[in-house]
């Protein structure tokens, strides 16, 4: 049976269905938006301009373009353990951070923490943009640019 996803499950197994190929930059660019969303909802957060929930939602929504990511490297055969423990990093830096009163103080104390996650797992993407542009035959320019973070 087909799903809208672009898989075929076998006994409950999911396969690419013929022809599914992942969108890789699209990936990467709403990876890129939740990394943003995460980092300004923290800063509403510390301004008592978002809830605990608002900002757990992002680090939600984050972790679903994280493996939307990971999966469609995975479908180029790139290997994505060095960027795997990212989101458990983060939400321990996050619940963490959310443990405080929101205050500038708890920002000032967290966030260097949580960009240098992002950064490192930016990094980490950029490394592979190479190597699925080799395997998917395509060429041009990163997605992920140094004025992405």
């Amino acid at each position: 049976m087909q799903s809208r996803s672009g898989y075929l499950y076998t006994n409950g197994v999911r396969q690419h269905s013929l022809g599914y190929r992942p969108d890789v930059a699209a990936a990467v660019q709403n990876l890129l938006v939740s990394t943003k969303q995460i980092q300004e909802s923290l800063q509403r957060w510390g301004a008592h301009q978002a809830s605990e929930d608002q900002v757990s939602d992002c680090y939600v929504q984050f972790g679903a373009q994280f493996n939307a990511t990971v999966e469609a490297f995975t479908y180029y055969n790139i290997d994505t353990s060095d960027i795997s423990q990212v989101p458990s990093r983060l939400r321990n830096v996050l619940e963490d951070c959310l443990g405080e009163d929101p205050s500038p103080q708890a920002l000032a104390e967290y966030m260097p923490d949580v960009r240098q996650l992002l950064y490192d797992l930016l990094q980490g993407i950029r490394a592979k943009q190479a190597a699925w542009r080799t395997a998917s035959g395509r060429s041009g320019s990163s997605t992920v640019s140094s004025d992405s973070y």
